[in-house]
This record gives structure tokens, C-alpha cells and sequence, in this order.
């Protein structure tokens, strides 16, 4: 941020720390439960924070680049962006919203901390960020190299590529869903389900001394797989705070007599760790077939609103049925990841594809916000072609910048974290990959394209006919 943006980079920076720190005083008032998904929803949180203010500070630049004072521009920066940070706010307000009424269990943990994050990174972004940076501007912080200026936007024709990137996604997710079929046939199952789906067997052991996650996964986890002969990657950790207590959760093990899995793994606990097994019980799949249920309708149902908030906000039907494909699309790209390398489907999961509902519908949000504008300052001839290319092409670094930042975020998680995180920090990293690549080459050219009946109706842009049309009127003229 500060390398791009320099001294509003250096502000947006301070302002997210505090954003951080008020996240954290918040949660710790209200008692807030922090578990993966919730965790998850502070991740997006700060994506969006960091997103509001590259919208802002790109602005800016862009005023900036007219030839206008840095006072003008700075003020002039937060009235443009304003309609893209709250309509994109909006939106996954609305979601979270939706999936804390509606939901259960982690998806409702992951939707209290998505809320309270949308509320405080707008503060922070609209009213923190922007009375630092008048302030500075006041005391005669007015030299344009201290803020930077936009370069013109590129001239890359998205609307023609972004023809055969609906058609190549469309083609990775039909294939991909067709390996569901064939692993259910060769691995016994279409989906690699955990043990929050699946079931399982619990086993509560006391140890010695008191183990760190990280630690009862390196030196306990190999022990328990090798004696019940299964995959350490079928294994979870809980430890449980104040005790030496650890909490594993495996696929479901034999039980009965001497030579069982289950009777192994007491005894290899044992001998090597010097472990007892204070309880053990196979259990069921905790994400019961409901829960599941109510998932998918609260999640269908946060679409249908967001669809309706984005119809009435760009006054246009084929807005918000882009931005709810789009929002397909990249759910499904990711789930087609979990099919194919046979990650496990469980509570991280719904956390990932949460994270990813939420980051996905900002971006595209940014997009529509510049076709609207861009739509506003042609008059009355329209060239939607030239706009959705010209929208693209302006938009195109904020993508990439807040894609970045985000990554990076969750990319330290990875780097850093224990198992589980790891899994869900990999997925997310392919989400905001995925997502930056939608909003870039599938969401403008999508709505293009249902503005003009996929160039079967009459291009409004110049409110000609179409190609045919036109060399028909040329040839009627001519004769």
C-alpha cells in the first residue's frame, strides 16, 4: 500500500491496524466465539477494508492525473468512490445478515464476525482514513509526488476475450463435476468427505504434559496413523485449554477385540508417549443432514436479496443476474478444486466457500460501479462495448492491488498456520485467484453480452443495428 500509494498508503496502513485492534476490543466485548469460519470472516473483513481504501486512494490518483490540486482530488476521491464502497458493502452486509438469522453453528459464527468487520472497516476507511488524510493536506502536505498520478488506463479488448473465458470456465466446472461420478465409483465416494460430515471415531487422550497444536500434530499424529493404518490427513487436533487433554478425531476404527484399530492406537499411545486413553466413542457426522440444508437455503436466499439490492441500486435486471453468476462461478471453480485434488469437504469448507461468496460479489460490485459512471458520462450514444472495456481496463489495478493484499494476508496464514488452517488458507488463496481472474475477464463481458442479447439485438452503444443491420442500410443507401 505504501509503495503504490505512498503517503495515503501510509495512512490506509495506520488505519488498518486500527481497524485491527477495534475488531478484536469488539469481539472481546460481545464474547465472540473465535472458530475457523469466524476467522474466516475476519480475513474478508480486512480484504474489504484494504479494498475501500485502494477504491479511494485510485480515485484520487485519478483526480490527480486531470491536472486538479491535491485538496480537490483528495475531496473528489472519496465522493466518487463512496457509491462502490457502500454499494459493495452492502451487499455482503446483506449476506451476513441473511446467514446469521438463517444459519447454524460455524456459518453463523462466520457471519457475526463478517458483520461487525463490514461496520468497522467502513469506519475506518470513510471516516478515519479520510480525517488523517485532510489533515495532512491542511498542514500543506500538497505535493502531488507524495500521492502519485494514474496512468492512462490500457486499451485491452476484454469484451472479445472474455467470450472464450465463459466458455473455458464453463467447460473446467462441467468437468470437473463430472469426476463426482467417477470417484464415487473408484473411491467408494464422489466427495472427500471429513468427519464432520462423514463421522468419525473420538479419541479424548491425557498426556503428560501440556501439547501446542502445532506440536500434537507433528508428534502425535504420526503415532495414531500408523497404528490404525490410515492417512494422517484423516486426522484432527482440538486441545483443550487448561489441561493437557487432546481431542482426535479420526475416520471411523474398529473397536472390536484385541487386534482392533482402536486398541492399537491405546496401546501405541502408550508404549511411545506414555499417553492414557480416557475416552473413546465413534460418532456421526456432526454437520447434520439439516444443518447442510440450512446452509444452502440461507445462503440462496443472501443471493436473492443481493440480487434485488443491486437491480434497484443500477436500475438494470441484467446487473444483478451477472453479479449472481459471476458469484456461481467462482464458488464452483473453487468446489471443483475440492473435487479434484479430494480436499476435504467439512466445516472448512463451508468456510471457504462463505469467504469466497463474500470477496467474490465486492469485486464485481467495483466493476459495475465504473460501467454505471462510465454509462452516465457517455450521453445519449452508448457504445457498451467501448465502456465495459474502458470500466474494465480503469478498475483493472484495484483488482489486482486489493487480490494482492488479500492474498498476502491469507498467505502468511498458510505459511504459518497449523493443519487446518493450512487447508482452508490454500483454498482461499485459489478464491481470491479466482475471483480477481472473474472480475477482470467474466463479469463486465457477461453483462455485456445479456445488454445486447449475446449481438443478436441492436447494439445501444451507438444506437445502431448490428453488424448485418448496418451493411444492409449501406447497400439500401448505395442503391
Amino acid at each position: 500500500m505504501i509503495c503504490v500509494f505512498r503517503i495515503p498508503g501510509l495512512i490506509a496502513s495506520l488505519s488498518l491496524t486500527l481497524y485491527t485492534f477495534m475488531i478484536l476490543l469488539v469481539m472481546n466485548l460481545f464474547n465472540v466465539t473465535l472458530t475457523l469460519p469466524g476467522l474466516a470472516g475476519i480475513i474478508l473483513s480486512v480484504g474489504m477494508a484494504v479494498d475501500a481504501n485502494v477504491v479511494i486512494f485510485t480515485r484520487i490518483k485519478e483526480e490527480l492525473a486531470t491536472g486538479a490540486s491535491v485538496k480537490q482530488s483528495v475531496k473528489a476521491g472519496f465522493h466518487n468512490a463512496l457509491s462502490a464502497i457502500i454499494d459493495g458493502n452492502v451487499t455482503t452486509l446483506i449476506a451476513a445478515l441473511v446467514l446469521g438469522i438463517f444459519g447454524t453453528g460455524t456459518i453463523k459464527g462466520f457471519a457475526i464476525t463478517l458483520a461487525i468487520g463490514i461496520v468497522l472497516s467502513v469506519f475506518t476507511a470513510l471516516v478515519i482514513s479520510q480525517m488523517v488524510l485532510n489533515a495532512l493536506v491542511t498542514l500543506g502536505v500538497t505535493d502531488v509526488k507524495y500521492f502519485g498520478k494514474a496512468k492512462e488506463p490500457g486499451k485491452v479488448n476484454f469484451v472479445k476475450g472474455g467470450k472464450y473465458c465463459i466458455i473455458a470456465s464453463v467447460l473446467v466446472i462441467v468437468i470437473g463435476f463430472c469426476f463426482m461420478p467417477i470417484f464415487a465409483k473408484t473411491k467408494g465416494s464422489a466427495l472427500n468427505l471429513s468427519i464432520d460430515f462423514a463421522g468419525g471415531t473420538s479419541i479424548t487422550a491425557e498426556f503428560d504434559k501440556a501439547y501446542s497444536l502445532s506440536e500434537a500434530e507433528k508428534d502425535i499424529v504420526p503415532v495414531i496413523a500408523e497404528a490404525a493404518g490410515i492417512s494422517e490427513a484423516d486426522i484432527s487436533v482440538q486441545t483443550v485449554s487448561g489441561t493437557n487433554e487432546i481431542v482426535f478425531k479420526t475416520t471411523e476404527l474398529t473397536t472390536q477385540g484385541d487386534d482392533s484399530q482402536l486398541t492399537k492406537v491405546t496401546a501405541a499411545l502408550s508404549e511411545k508417549l506414555g499417553a492414557t486413553v480416557t475416552n473413546s466413542d465413534n460418532i456421526s457426522g456432526s454437520a447434520s443432514s439439516d444443518m447442510t440444508r440450512d446452509a444452502f437455503l440461507s445462503v440462496a436466499l443472501a443471493a436473492v436479496l443481493m440480487l434485488i439490492y443491486i437491480v434497484i441500486r443500477f436500475k438494470d435486471v441484467k446487473f444483478g443476474v451477472s453479479a449472481v453468476l459471476a458469484l456461481c462461478h467462482d464458488v464452483a471453480m473453487v468446489f471443483v478444486l475440492y473435487i479434484l485434488l479430494r480436499l476435504s469437504v467439512g466445516n472448512t469448507c463451508i468456510a471457504c466457500m462463505l469467504t469466497i461468496f463474500g470477496y467474490s460479489i465486492n469485486a464485481t460490485i467495483i466493476v459495475f460501479d465504473r460501467i454505471r459512471e462510465n454509462i452516465a458520462n457517455a450521453g445519449t450514444k452508448k457504445d457498451y462495448k467501448h465502456i465495459v472495456n474502458l470500466s474494465i481496463n480503469q478498475t483493472i489495478t484495484r483488482n489486482i492491488y486489493t487480490s494482492l493484499t488479500t492474498f498476502v494476508t491469507i498467505f502468511v496464514l498458510y505459511v504459518m498456520g497449523v493443519a487446518a488452517i493450512k487447508e482452508f488458507a490454500f483454498t482461499l488463496m485459489a478464491g481470491v485467484v479466482i475471483g480477481a481472474y472473474s472480475s477482470i475477464c467474466v463479469t463486465g463481458p457477461l453483462w455485456y453480452y445479456f445488454k445486447t442479447g449475446f449481438g443478436k439485438k441492436k447494439d445501444a452503444a451507438n444506437g445502431k443495428n448490428s453488424k448485418k443491420a448496418v451493411e444492409k442500410k449501406k447497400t439500401a443507401k448505395a442503391q
